[in-house]
């Protein structure tokens, strides 16, 4: 397994939890998706760097290189699906949840002390 693949199996584990516990055989689908992932991000730098350009050297078109791969990286990992929060509906009955009460009277209690004359 790749680092990608490491990754999105350590992502899934903590902020995924639902997701992760429905994938049968978690190294094979974390291994695949890592190489995927390796993949897309190689695609995308190879689009972003293009050729060399007139008269850049090696070194130039290397850390060109080196850019064009970290520009792919954050691109391809911002969006990649594994690697957004898992979704949860909340309900009205969320909302009225006796703890989330509590802290707005407490909030309530702050700005009052907050703004009493000194």
């Amino acid at each position: 397994m790749n680092r990608y693949g490491r990754l999105v199996l350590e992502h899934n584990r903590t902020h995924r939890p639902d997701a992760y516990s429905q994938i049968p055989d978690p190294d094979d689908f974390f291994t695949e998706a890592g190489e995927t992932i390796a993949t897309a991000i190689s695609d995308l730098r190879d689009q972003i760097l293009g050729q060399p350009r007139t008269n850049e050297n090696l070194e130039a078109y290397r850390h060109r290189g080196y850019q064009a791969w970290s520009t792919a990286e954050e691109i391809v990992l911002t969006d990649h699906h594994l690697l957004q929060p898992e979704t949860t509906e909340t309900t009205d009955e969320d909302w009225d949840a006796p703890e989330l009460a509590n802290r707005y009277q407490l909030l309530a209690e702050i700005n009052q002390i907050i703004n009493q004359p000194l």
